[in-house]
C-alpha cells in the first residue's frame, strides 16, 4: 500500500521526507511558503545528498509541490492519508489559524514534528476534529539550497497519537492506518516506531534540545564539538541537571538514561548544524522560547530554579534584536 502524503513545510527536514517517500513509492505533496521555492522544485525536483558523498535527484514528476496560499483552491489535502506538519514552532499557530482552521470540522490525520511543549493542545483547539500525532526524530538533516538537502546524520522517527486528558478515547478508529504509515517509512529508508508512551518522548526530545541546540548557538559549532572540553560538558550537565530537577518535581516521565541518549545523539549527529544555530545565523527568531522556556516554565509551575536555562534564553534572544 502506497499512501498519499502531504508535506507542509519545504525547510531541512520536509525536503528529506518528501524526497524519501516519494522515491519509494509513495505519493506525496509538498507544500511551500513561497512560490520561487514551489517553482525552483517543479523544475529540478528534490537532491538528497547523503554523508558518504553520495547524490539522489528525485525527478520532479514523483511529487505534486504547490504554495500554501493555494491550500483551499487545491483541495485543502482532503485525499491525504496522513499531513506531515514540518514547520518551526514560532510558525504554526499563524499558519494553522489561516490555512488549516477553516477545515477544523472535517477530519485529517496531522502528524506534528515540532520540538517543544504546548503546540499540540492549541492546534487542537484550532482543528477539533483532527486526529493530531507527535512525532519525535533524531534525524539530522540541513538544508543546502531551495531544493537540495543534506542528510547529516541518521536517527530514528517515533509517531504516537495525541490524547487530551480531558478525551481518553480517540474520535476516529484509525485501524491498521498507523502501522502502514510506520511501514511507509521503513520503506522510504527511514527507521519508524509507534510508541504509546510520547509524553516520554517528548519530554526527552524536549531537554536534549535544550541541552544541545543554544549552546551550538551561543558557540558556533556542529553538534559533535560540544563534546570537545571539559568546560562544554559541564555546562551541558549544568542545563541537564536543572532539567531532570524539573521533571522529578513535577513527576514527569523521561524514562532512563537520558544523559547518555544525549550525548550519543551529538556523536551520531557530530557535523550537523543545530535548527537554533542555522537560525541564528540566518537571523531568524529561534525556537529558545518553545524549548529552554518551556523548561523555565515548568520550573515556575513546580517551584524548582532553573537560573541556567532562563540566562539561555535571554543570552539567545538577545543575538537577535
Amino acid at each position: 500500500m502506497n499512501m498519499n502524503i502531504h508535506i507542509i513545510g519545504a525547510g531541512s527536514l520536509g525536503l528529506l521526507y518528501a524526497g524519501k517517500l516519494a522515491s519509494s513509492g509513495c505519493r506525496v505533496t509538498l507544500w511551500c511558503r513561497s512560490e520561487e521555492q514551489a517553482d525552483m522544485l517543479k523544475a529540478s525536483g528534490i537532491t538528497i545528498e547523503e554523508g558518504t558523498g553520495r547524490h539522489k535527484r528525485m525527478d520532479s514528476s514523483s511529487l505534486t509541490v504547490c504554495t500554501m496560499s493555494s491550500f483551499a483552491e487545491r483541495g485543502a489535502a482532503a485525499d491525504a492519508d496522513y499531513l506531515f506538519l514540518m514547520l518551526k514552532q514560532q510558525g504554526i499557530e499563524d499558519l494553522a489559524a489561516r490555512v488549516l482552521a477553516p477545515y477544523g470540522q472535517d477530519h485529517r490525520r496531522l502528524i506534528c514534528y515540532q520540538n517543544g511543549t504546548g503546540h499540540l493542545e492549541r492546534l487542537q483547539e484550532l482543528l477539533p476534529a483532527w486526529t493530531l500525532y507527535a512525532a519525535i526524530t533524531t534525524e539530522g538533516a540541513k538544508r543546502t539550497s531551495l531544493v537540495s538537502v543534506l542528510h547529516a546524520g541518521r536517527g530514528t522517527t517515533t509517531i504516537g497519537k495525541f490524547m487530551p486528558e480531558q478525551d481518553s478515547a480517540s474520535p476516529v478508529s484509525e485501524g491498521n492506518d498507523e502501522n502502514e504509515l510506520v511501514k511507509q517509512l521503513n520503506r522510504a529508508g527511514f527507521e519508524a516506531f509507534l510508541s504509546n508512551e510520547m509524553d516520554v518522548m517528548i519530554y526527552r526530545k524536549l531537554l536534549m534540545n535544550a541541552v544541545i541546540n543554544p549552546l551550538t548557538a551561543l558557540w558556533r559549532i556542529p553538534n559533535g564539538e560540544l563534546l570537545s572540553s571539559p568546560e562544554r560538558v559541564r555546562l551541558m550537565q549544568q542545563l541537564y541537571d536543572e532539567g531532570i530537577a524539573v521533571y522529578k518535581a513535577g513527576g514527569i516521565p523521561y524514562g532512563s538514561r537520558l544523559w547518555e541518549w544525549i550525548v550519543a545523539v551529538c556523536q551520531s549527529t557530530s557535523g550537523n548544524t543545530s535548527s537554533m544555530l542555522k537560525d541564528v545565523m540566518d537571523s531568524r527568531t529561534t525556537e529558545v522560547a518553545w524549548i529552554n522556556g518551556s523548561i523555565v516554565g515548568l520550573g515556575r509551575k513546580y517551584g524548582i530554579a532553573v537560573p541556567t536555562h532562563e540566562l539561555i534564553v535571554q543570552l539567545i534572544e538577545g543575538m537577535n534584536t
